[in-house]
């Protein structure tokens, strides 16, 4: 599930071209998509959804990632804005050097970063999308990312409607469950802590001080979630980002 089965370039293409996944194309310059109901314009700090099957040609230069089996509410093709952050570029940055790499930590990274760029694509394909109960869960959630006292399961039980039908409808509109979506977004701020270089004020904290800016209160614990997560432990995280980020520069 959100699989990525390429990450690279996107030349312009010369033909018509379809793919049974979806098709994911960050934009490095202004781009132009043509495709069965005409042509959409997009550029820099954007980002194209395609569904699967849908044919189309791209004129510009830009990122195309393939996530196969993704879990996605999109039904036509979708221009999404980049946050602030250029969490989605960033996210397909990493995505084609790992599948460049052949992913040295034999497949641990790329599905990571696959359920990352799915769940952003999601998240900042804005909330007049999502219905007020999953808006207000997904809400809850971003602000209480850095709480080991939050507790999620308590928070839903407030809702004045049943759990399960709101778990229901927190996964059909953002593709993952509540709970699912907590740890991407725990996990995602425990890649940017480990990668962010020496200028960020975590840089030199220990795994037990990422742990609880990432709202874990044990550290061993947190170890565990991180590791079943990116398929290695926080230090050989550490050690295999820095590569990484070497390579690329």
């Amino acid at each position: 599930m959100n699989g990525i089965a390429y990450a690279g370039d996107a030349p312009s293409y010369s033909a018509p071209h379809a793919d049974k996944n979806f098709s994911v194309i960050v934009a490095k310059e202004r781009c132009v998509l043509s495709h069965p109901n005409g042509k959409t314009e997009f550029g820099t700090g954007e980002v194209a959804v395609v569904p699967p099957l849908v044919s189309f040609a791209l004129a510009g230069r830009a990122t195309l990632i393939c996530l196969e089996q993704a879990i996605l509410p999109f039904k036509e093709i979708r221009i999404i804005r980049d946050d602030g952050e250029r969490g989605i570029a960033y996210a397909a940055k990493q995505a084609e050097t790992y599948f460049g790499l052949g992913d040295p930590t034999r497949g641990g990274v790329l599905p990571a970063l696959g359920g990352l760029v799915a769940a952003y694509l999601v998240a900042f394909a804005g909330d007049k999308k999502l219905s007020p109960v999953v808006a207000a869960v997904r809400g809850e959630i971003k602000k209480n990312i850095s709480d080991s006292t939050f507790s999620l399961e308590d928070s839903i039980k407030l809702l004045p409607l049943n759990y399960d039908y709101v778990r229901k409808l927190f996964k059909k509109e953002m593709g993952v469950t509540p709970h699912e979506y907590l740890v991407d977004c725990r996990m995602g701020l425990a890649r940017e802590l480990i990668t962010s270089g020496v200028g960020n004020r975590y840089s030199n904290y220990s795994v037990g001080q990422i742990a609880e800016a990432c709202g874990f209160a044990e550290p061993l614990y947190f170890s565990r979630v991180f590791k079943k997560y990116f398929g290695m432990s926080p230090s050989e995280a550490s050690r295999a980002w820095t590569v990484s980020e070497a390579i690329k520069k």
